[in-house]
């Protein structure tokens, strides 16, 4: 039961309640709408241009006083006028508003109207009522391709993708609507997010069939699928047809053979794109955090200095994940001073970046750097994590710093994790030891 309830089979779901419970949409006396000073037909024409300074509640209130002026001179709502007010309502995540316009679609028998219904699912799905947008869908007499794509979307995109798939399936066997670019890229998404290479092979000759491979969109999507499914060699093929990749081309490309352990590969790409005349506007769309990453993955100092320095070439002001990126690779290859200056010029540090610089002082054998960098941290009041307290244990045992061992070792006890590391716990041993405090080392080894 409980499993049931965390991981919901979607295509079996309750019934949404019925319609006929939903509150009356029409205004009630106190209401105050705007005064309809012209035709219904004229309002009609004009509502989706009218004024956007209004209020969304104001808007759709005047809206649903059209509709009823409208029933009055017994006229019949067109149905590209409920498009528009169910993608106001999905604009803004309006359920109830929503429900109103379901009420009035029901009662102009516009329900099976394909493209009503598509926007229906739409706006329910938006709304965060999947139930609803399936049921409505399962009950549509015809459907498009933009019908299957959305439902197939909406799955996908609510942490459901092997049910997009099966939907995709079913699509495919009916035989009778053929997936578009759209509708293809959806499905790859599927089978990136649920490893599924079988049928990312399958669709790819699907698309081959079709003659959607050189859409940039499709092609991406085929570049994440197979680098998530660990074929990172049929990625790269993808990639190398695409006769002008997309910036996000390149960056499913390059996170694929980072993923792959292939960042030497990464790193060729990168410098391809800084080559090219558009190459930094190229690597300011494409992110100098994901391009660091990769010299960060092969220590490559050399290429992470270029790419800095075209940052500084061009002007480019980094932003804290790029500048986060930086310090981690400058720390890594042990340049020590250029990392600390761009830490202190970073604003919003986290812990896991403050515990890089003290690792790296503490490998560089700057013990006194990694306790007064400590020290600042504190002050800042950031908590520090076990390995930080670690990283600053090693450095007292080698300067023989008892008392801010001393220091430390109440704050371990503090936490609530002094006691149960025993990397920590053997550490304050042997500082103990070595500042000939033997009682306090011996009571450390019973604990």
């Amino acid at each position: 039961m409980a499993a049931s309830l965390l991981h919901p089979t979607p295509h079996f779901l309750p019934k949404p309640p019925s319609f006929s419970t939903l509150p009356s949409p029409r205004p009630s006396s106190s209401s105050k709408c705007i005064p309809i000073a012209r035709s219904a037909t004229r309002t009609a024409r004009t509502l989706h241009v009218s004024s956007t300074d209004w209020p969304f509640e104001q808007r759709m209130q005047e809206a649903l006083h059209v509709l009823d002026l409208m029933e009055t001179q017994g006229m019949s709502p067109d149905p590209s006028l409920f498009c528009i007010l169910l993608r106001s309502c999905a604009d803004v995540e309006d359920i109830e508003v929503g429900k109103m316009i379901h009420q009035r679609i029901l009662e102009s028998k516009l329900q099976n109207d394909v493209f009503v219904a598509n926007n229906l699912i739409k706006m329910y799905a938006k709304c965060g009522c999947l139930e609803t947008a399936r049921q409505l869908f399962d009950e549509m007499p015809q459907r498009n391709i933009v019908s299957w794509t959305s439902i197939i979307s909406v799955y996908s995109q609510s942490g459901f993708p092997d049910e997009a798939l099966r939907l995709y399936g079913m699509m495919k066997s009916a035989g009778e609507i053929k997936p578009n670019a759209f509708t293809y890229t959806i499905a790859l998404n599927s089978c990136a997010k649920t490893g599924n290479l079988k049928m990312g092979v399958e669709i790819h000759e699907d698309i081959l069939r079709d003659g959607c491979e050189s859409d940039g969109f499709v092609s991406t999507a085929l570049i994440d699928m197979y680098a998530k499914c660990g074929r990172i060699d049929d990625a790269h093929d993808v990639f190398y047809k695409m006769s002008e990749p997309s910036v996000a081309s390149f960056t499913a490309m390059i996170e694929g053979y980072n993923a792959n352990n292939r960042s030497k590969e990464a790193m060729d790409l990168i410098r391809k794109i800084l080559q090219l005349d558009m190459g930094m506007e190229i690597a300011k769309e494409l992110g100098f955090s994901s391009m660091i990453r990769s010299c960060i993955l092969e220590m490559a100092l050399k290429q992470g200095q270029e790419i800095h320095a075209h940052m500084i070439k061009s002007g480019y002001k980094p932003g804290a994940r790029t500048i986060s990126a930086l310090i981690v690779l400058y720390e890594k290859c042990d340049r020590m001073a250029i990392a600390r200056h761009l830490f202190d010029g970073l604003l919003g540090k986290d812990v896991s970046l403050w515990g890089r610089m003290i690792l790296g002082y503490v490998r560089n054998w700057l013990h006194q750097e990694a306790l007064e960098l400590y020290c600042e941290m504190v002050t800042v009041d950031v908590e520090p994590s076990p390995f930080v307290l670690s990283q600053v244990l090693k450095a007292c045992m080698a300067i023989l710093g008892l008392e801010e061992g001393k220091v430390i070792h109440g704050r371990m006890i503090k936490a609530g994790y002094g006691l149960s590391d025993s990397s920590m716990i053997a550490s304050l041993m042997k500082l103990y030891s070595r500042c000939g405090e033997l009682e306090e080392a011996n009571r450390m080894k019973k604990c």
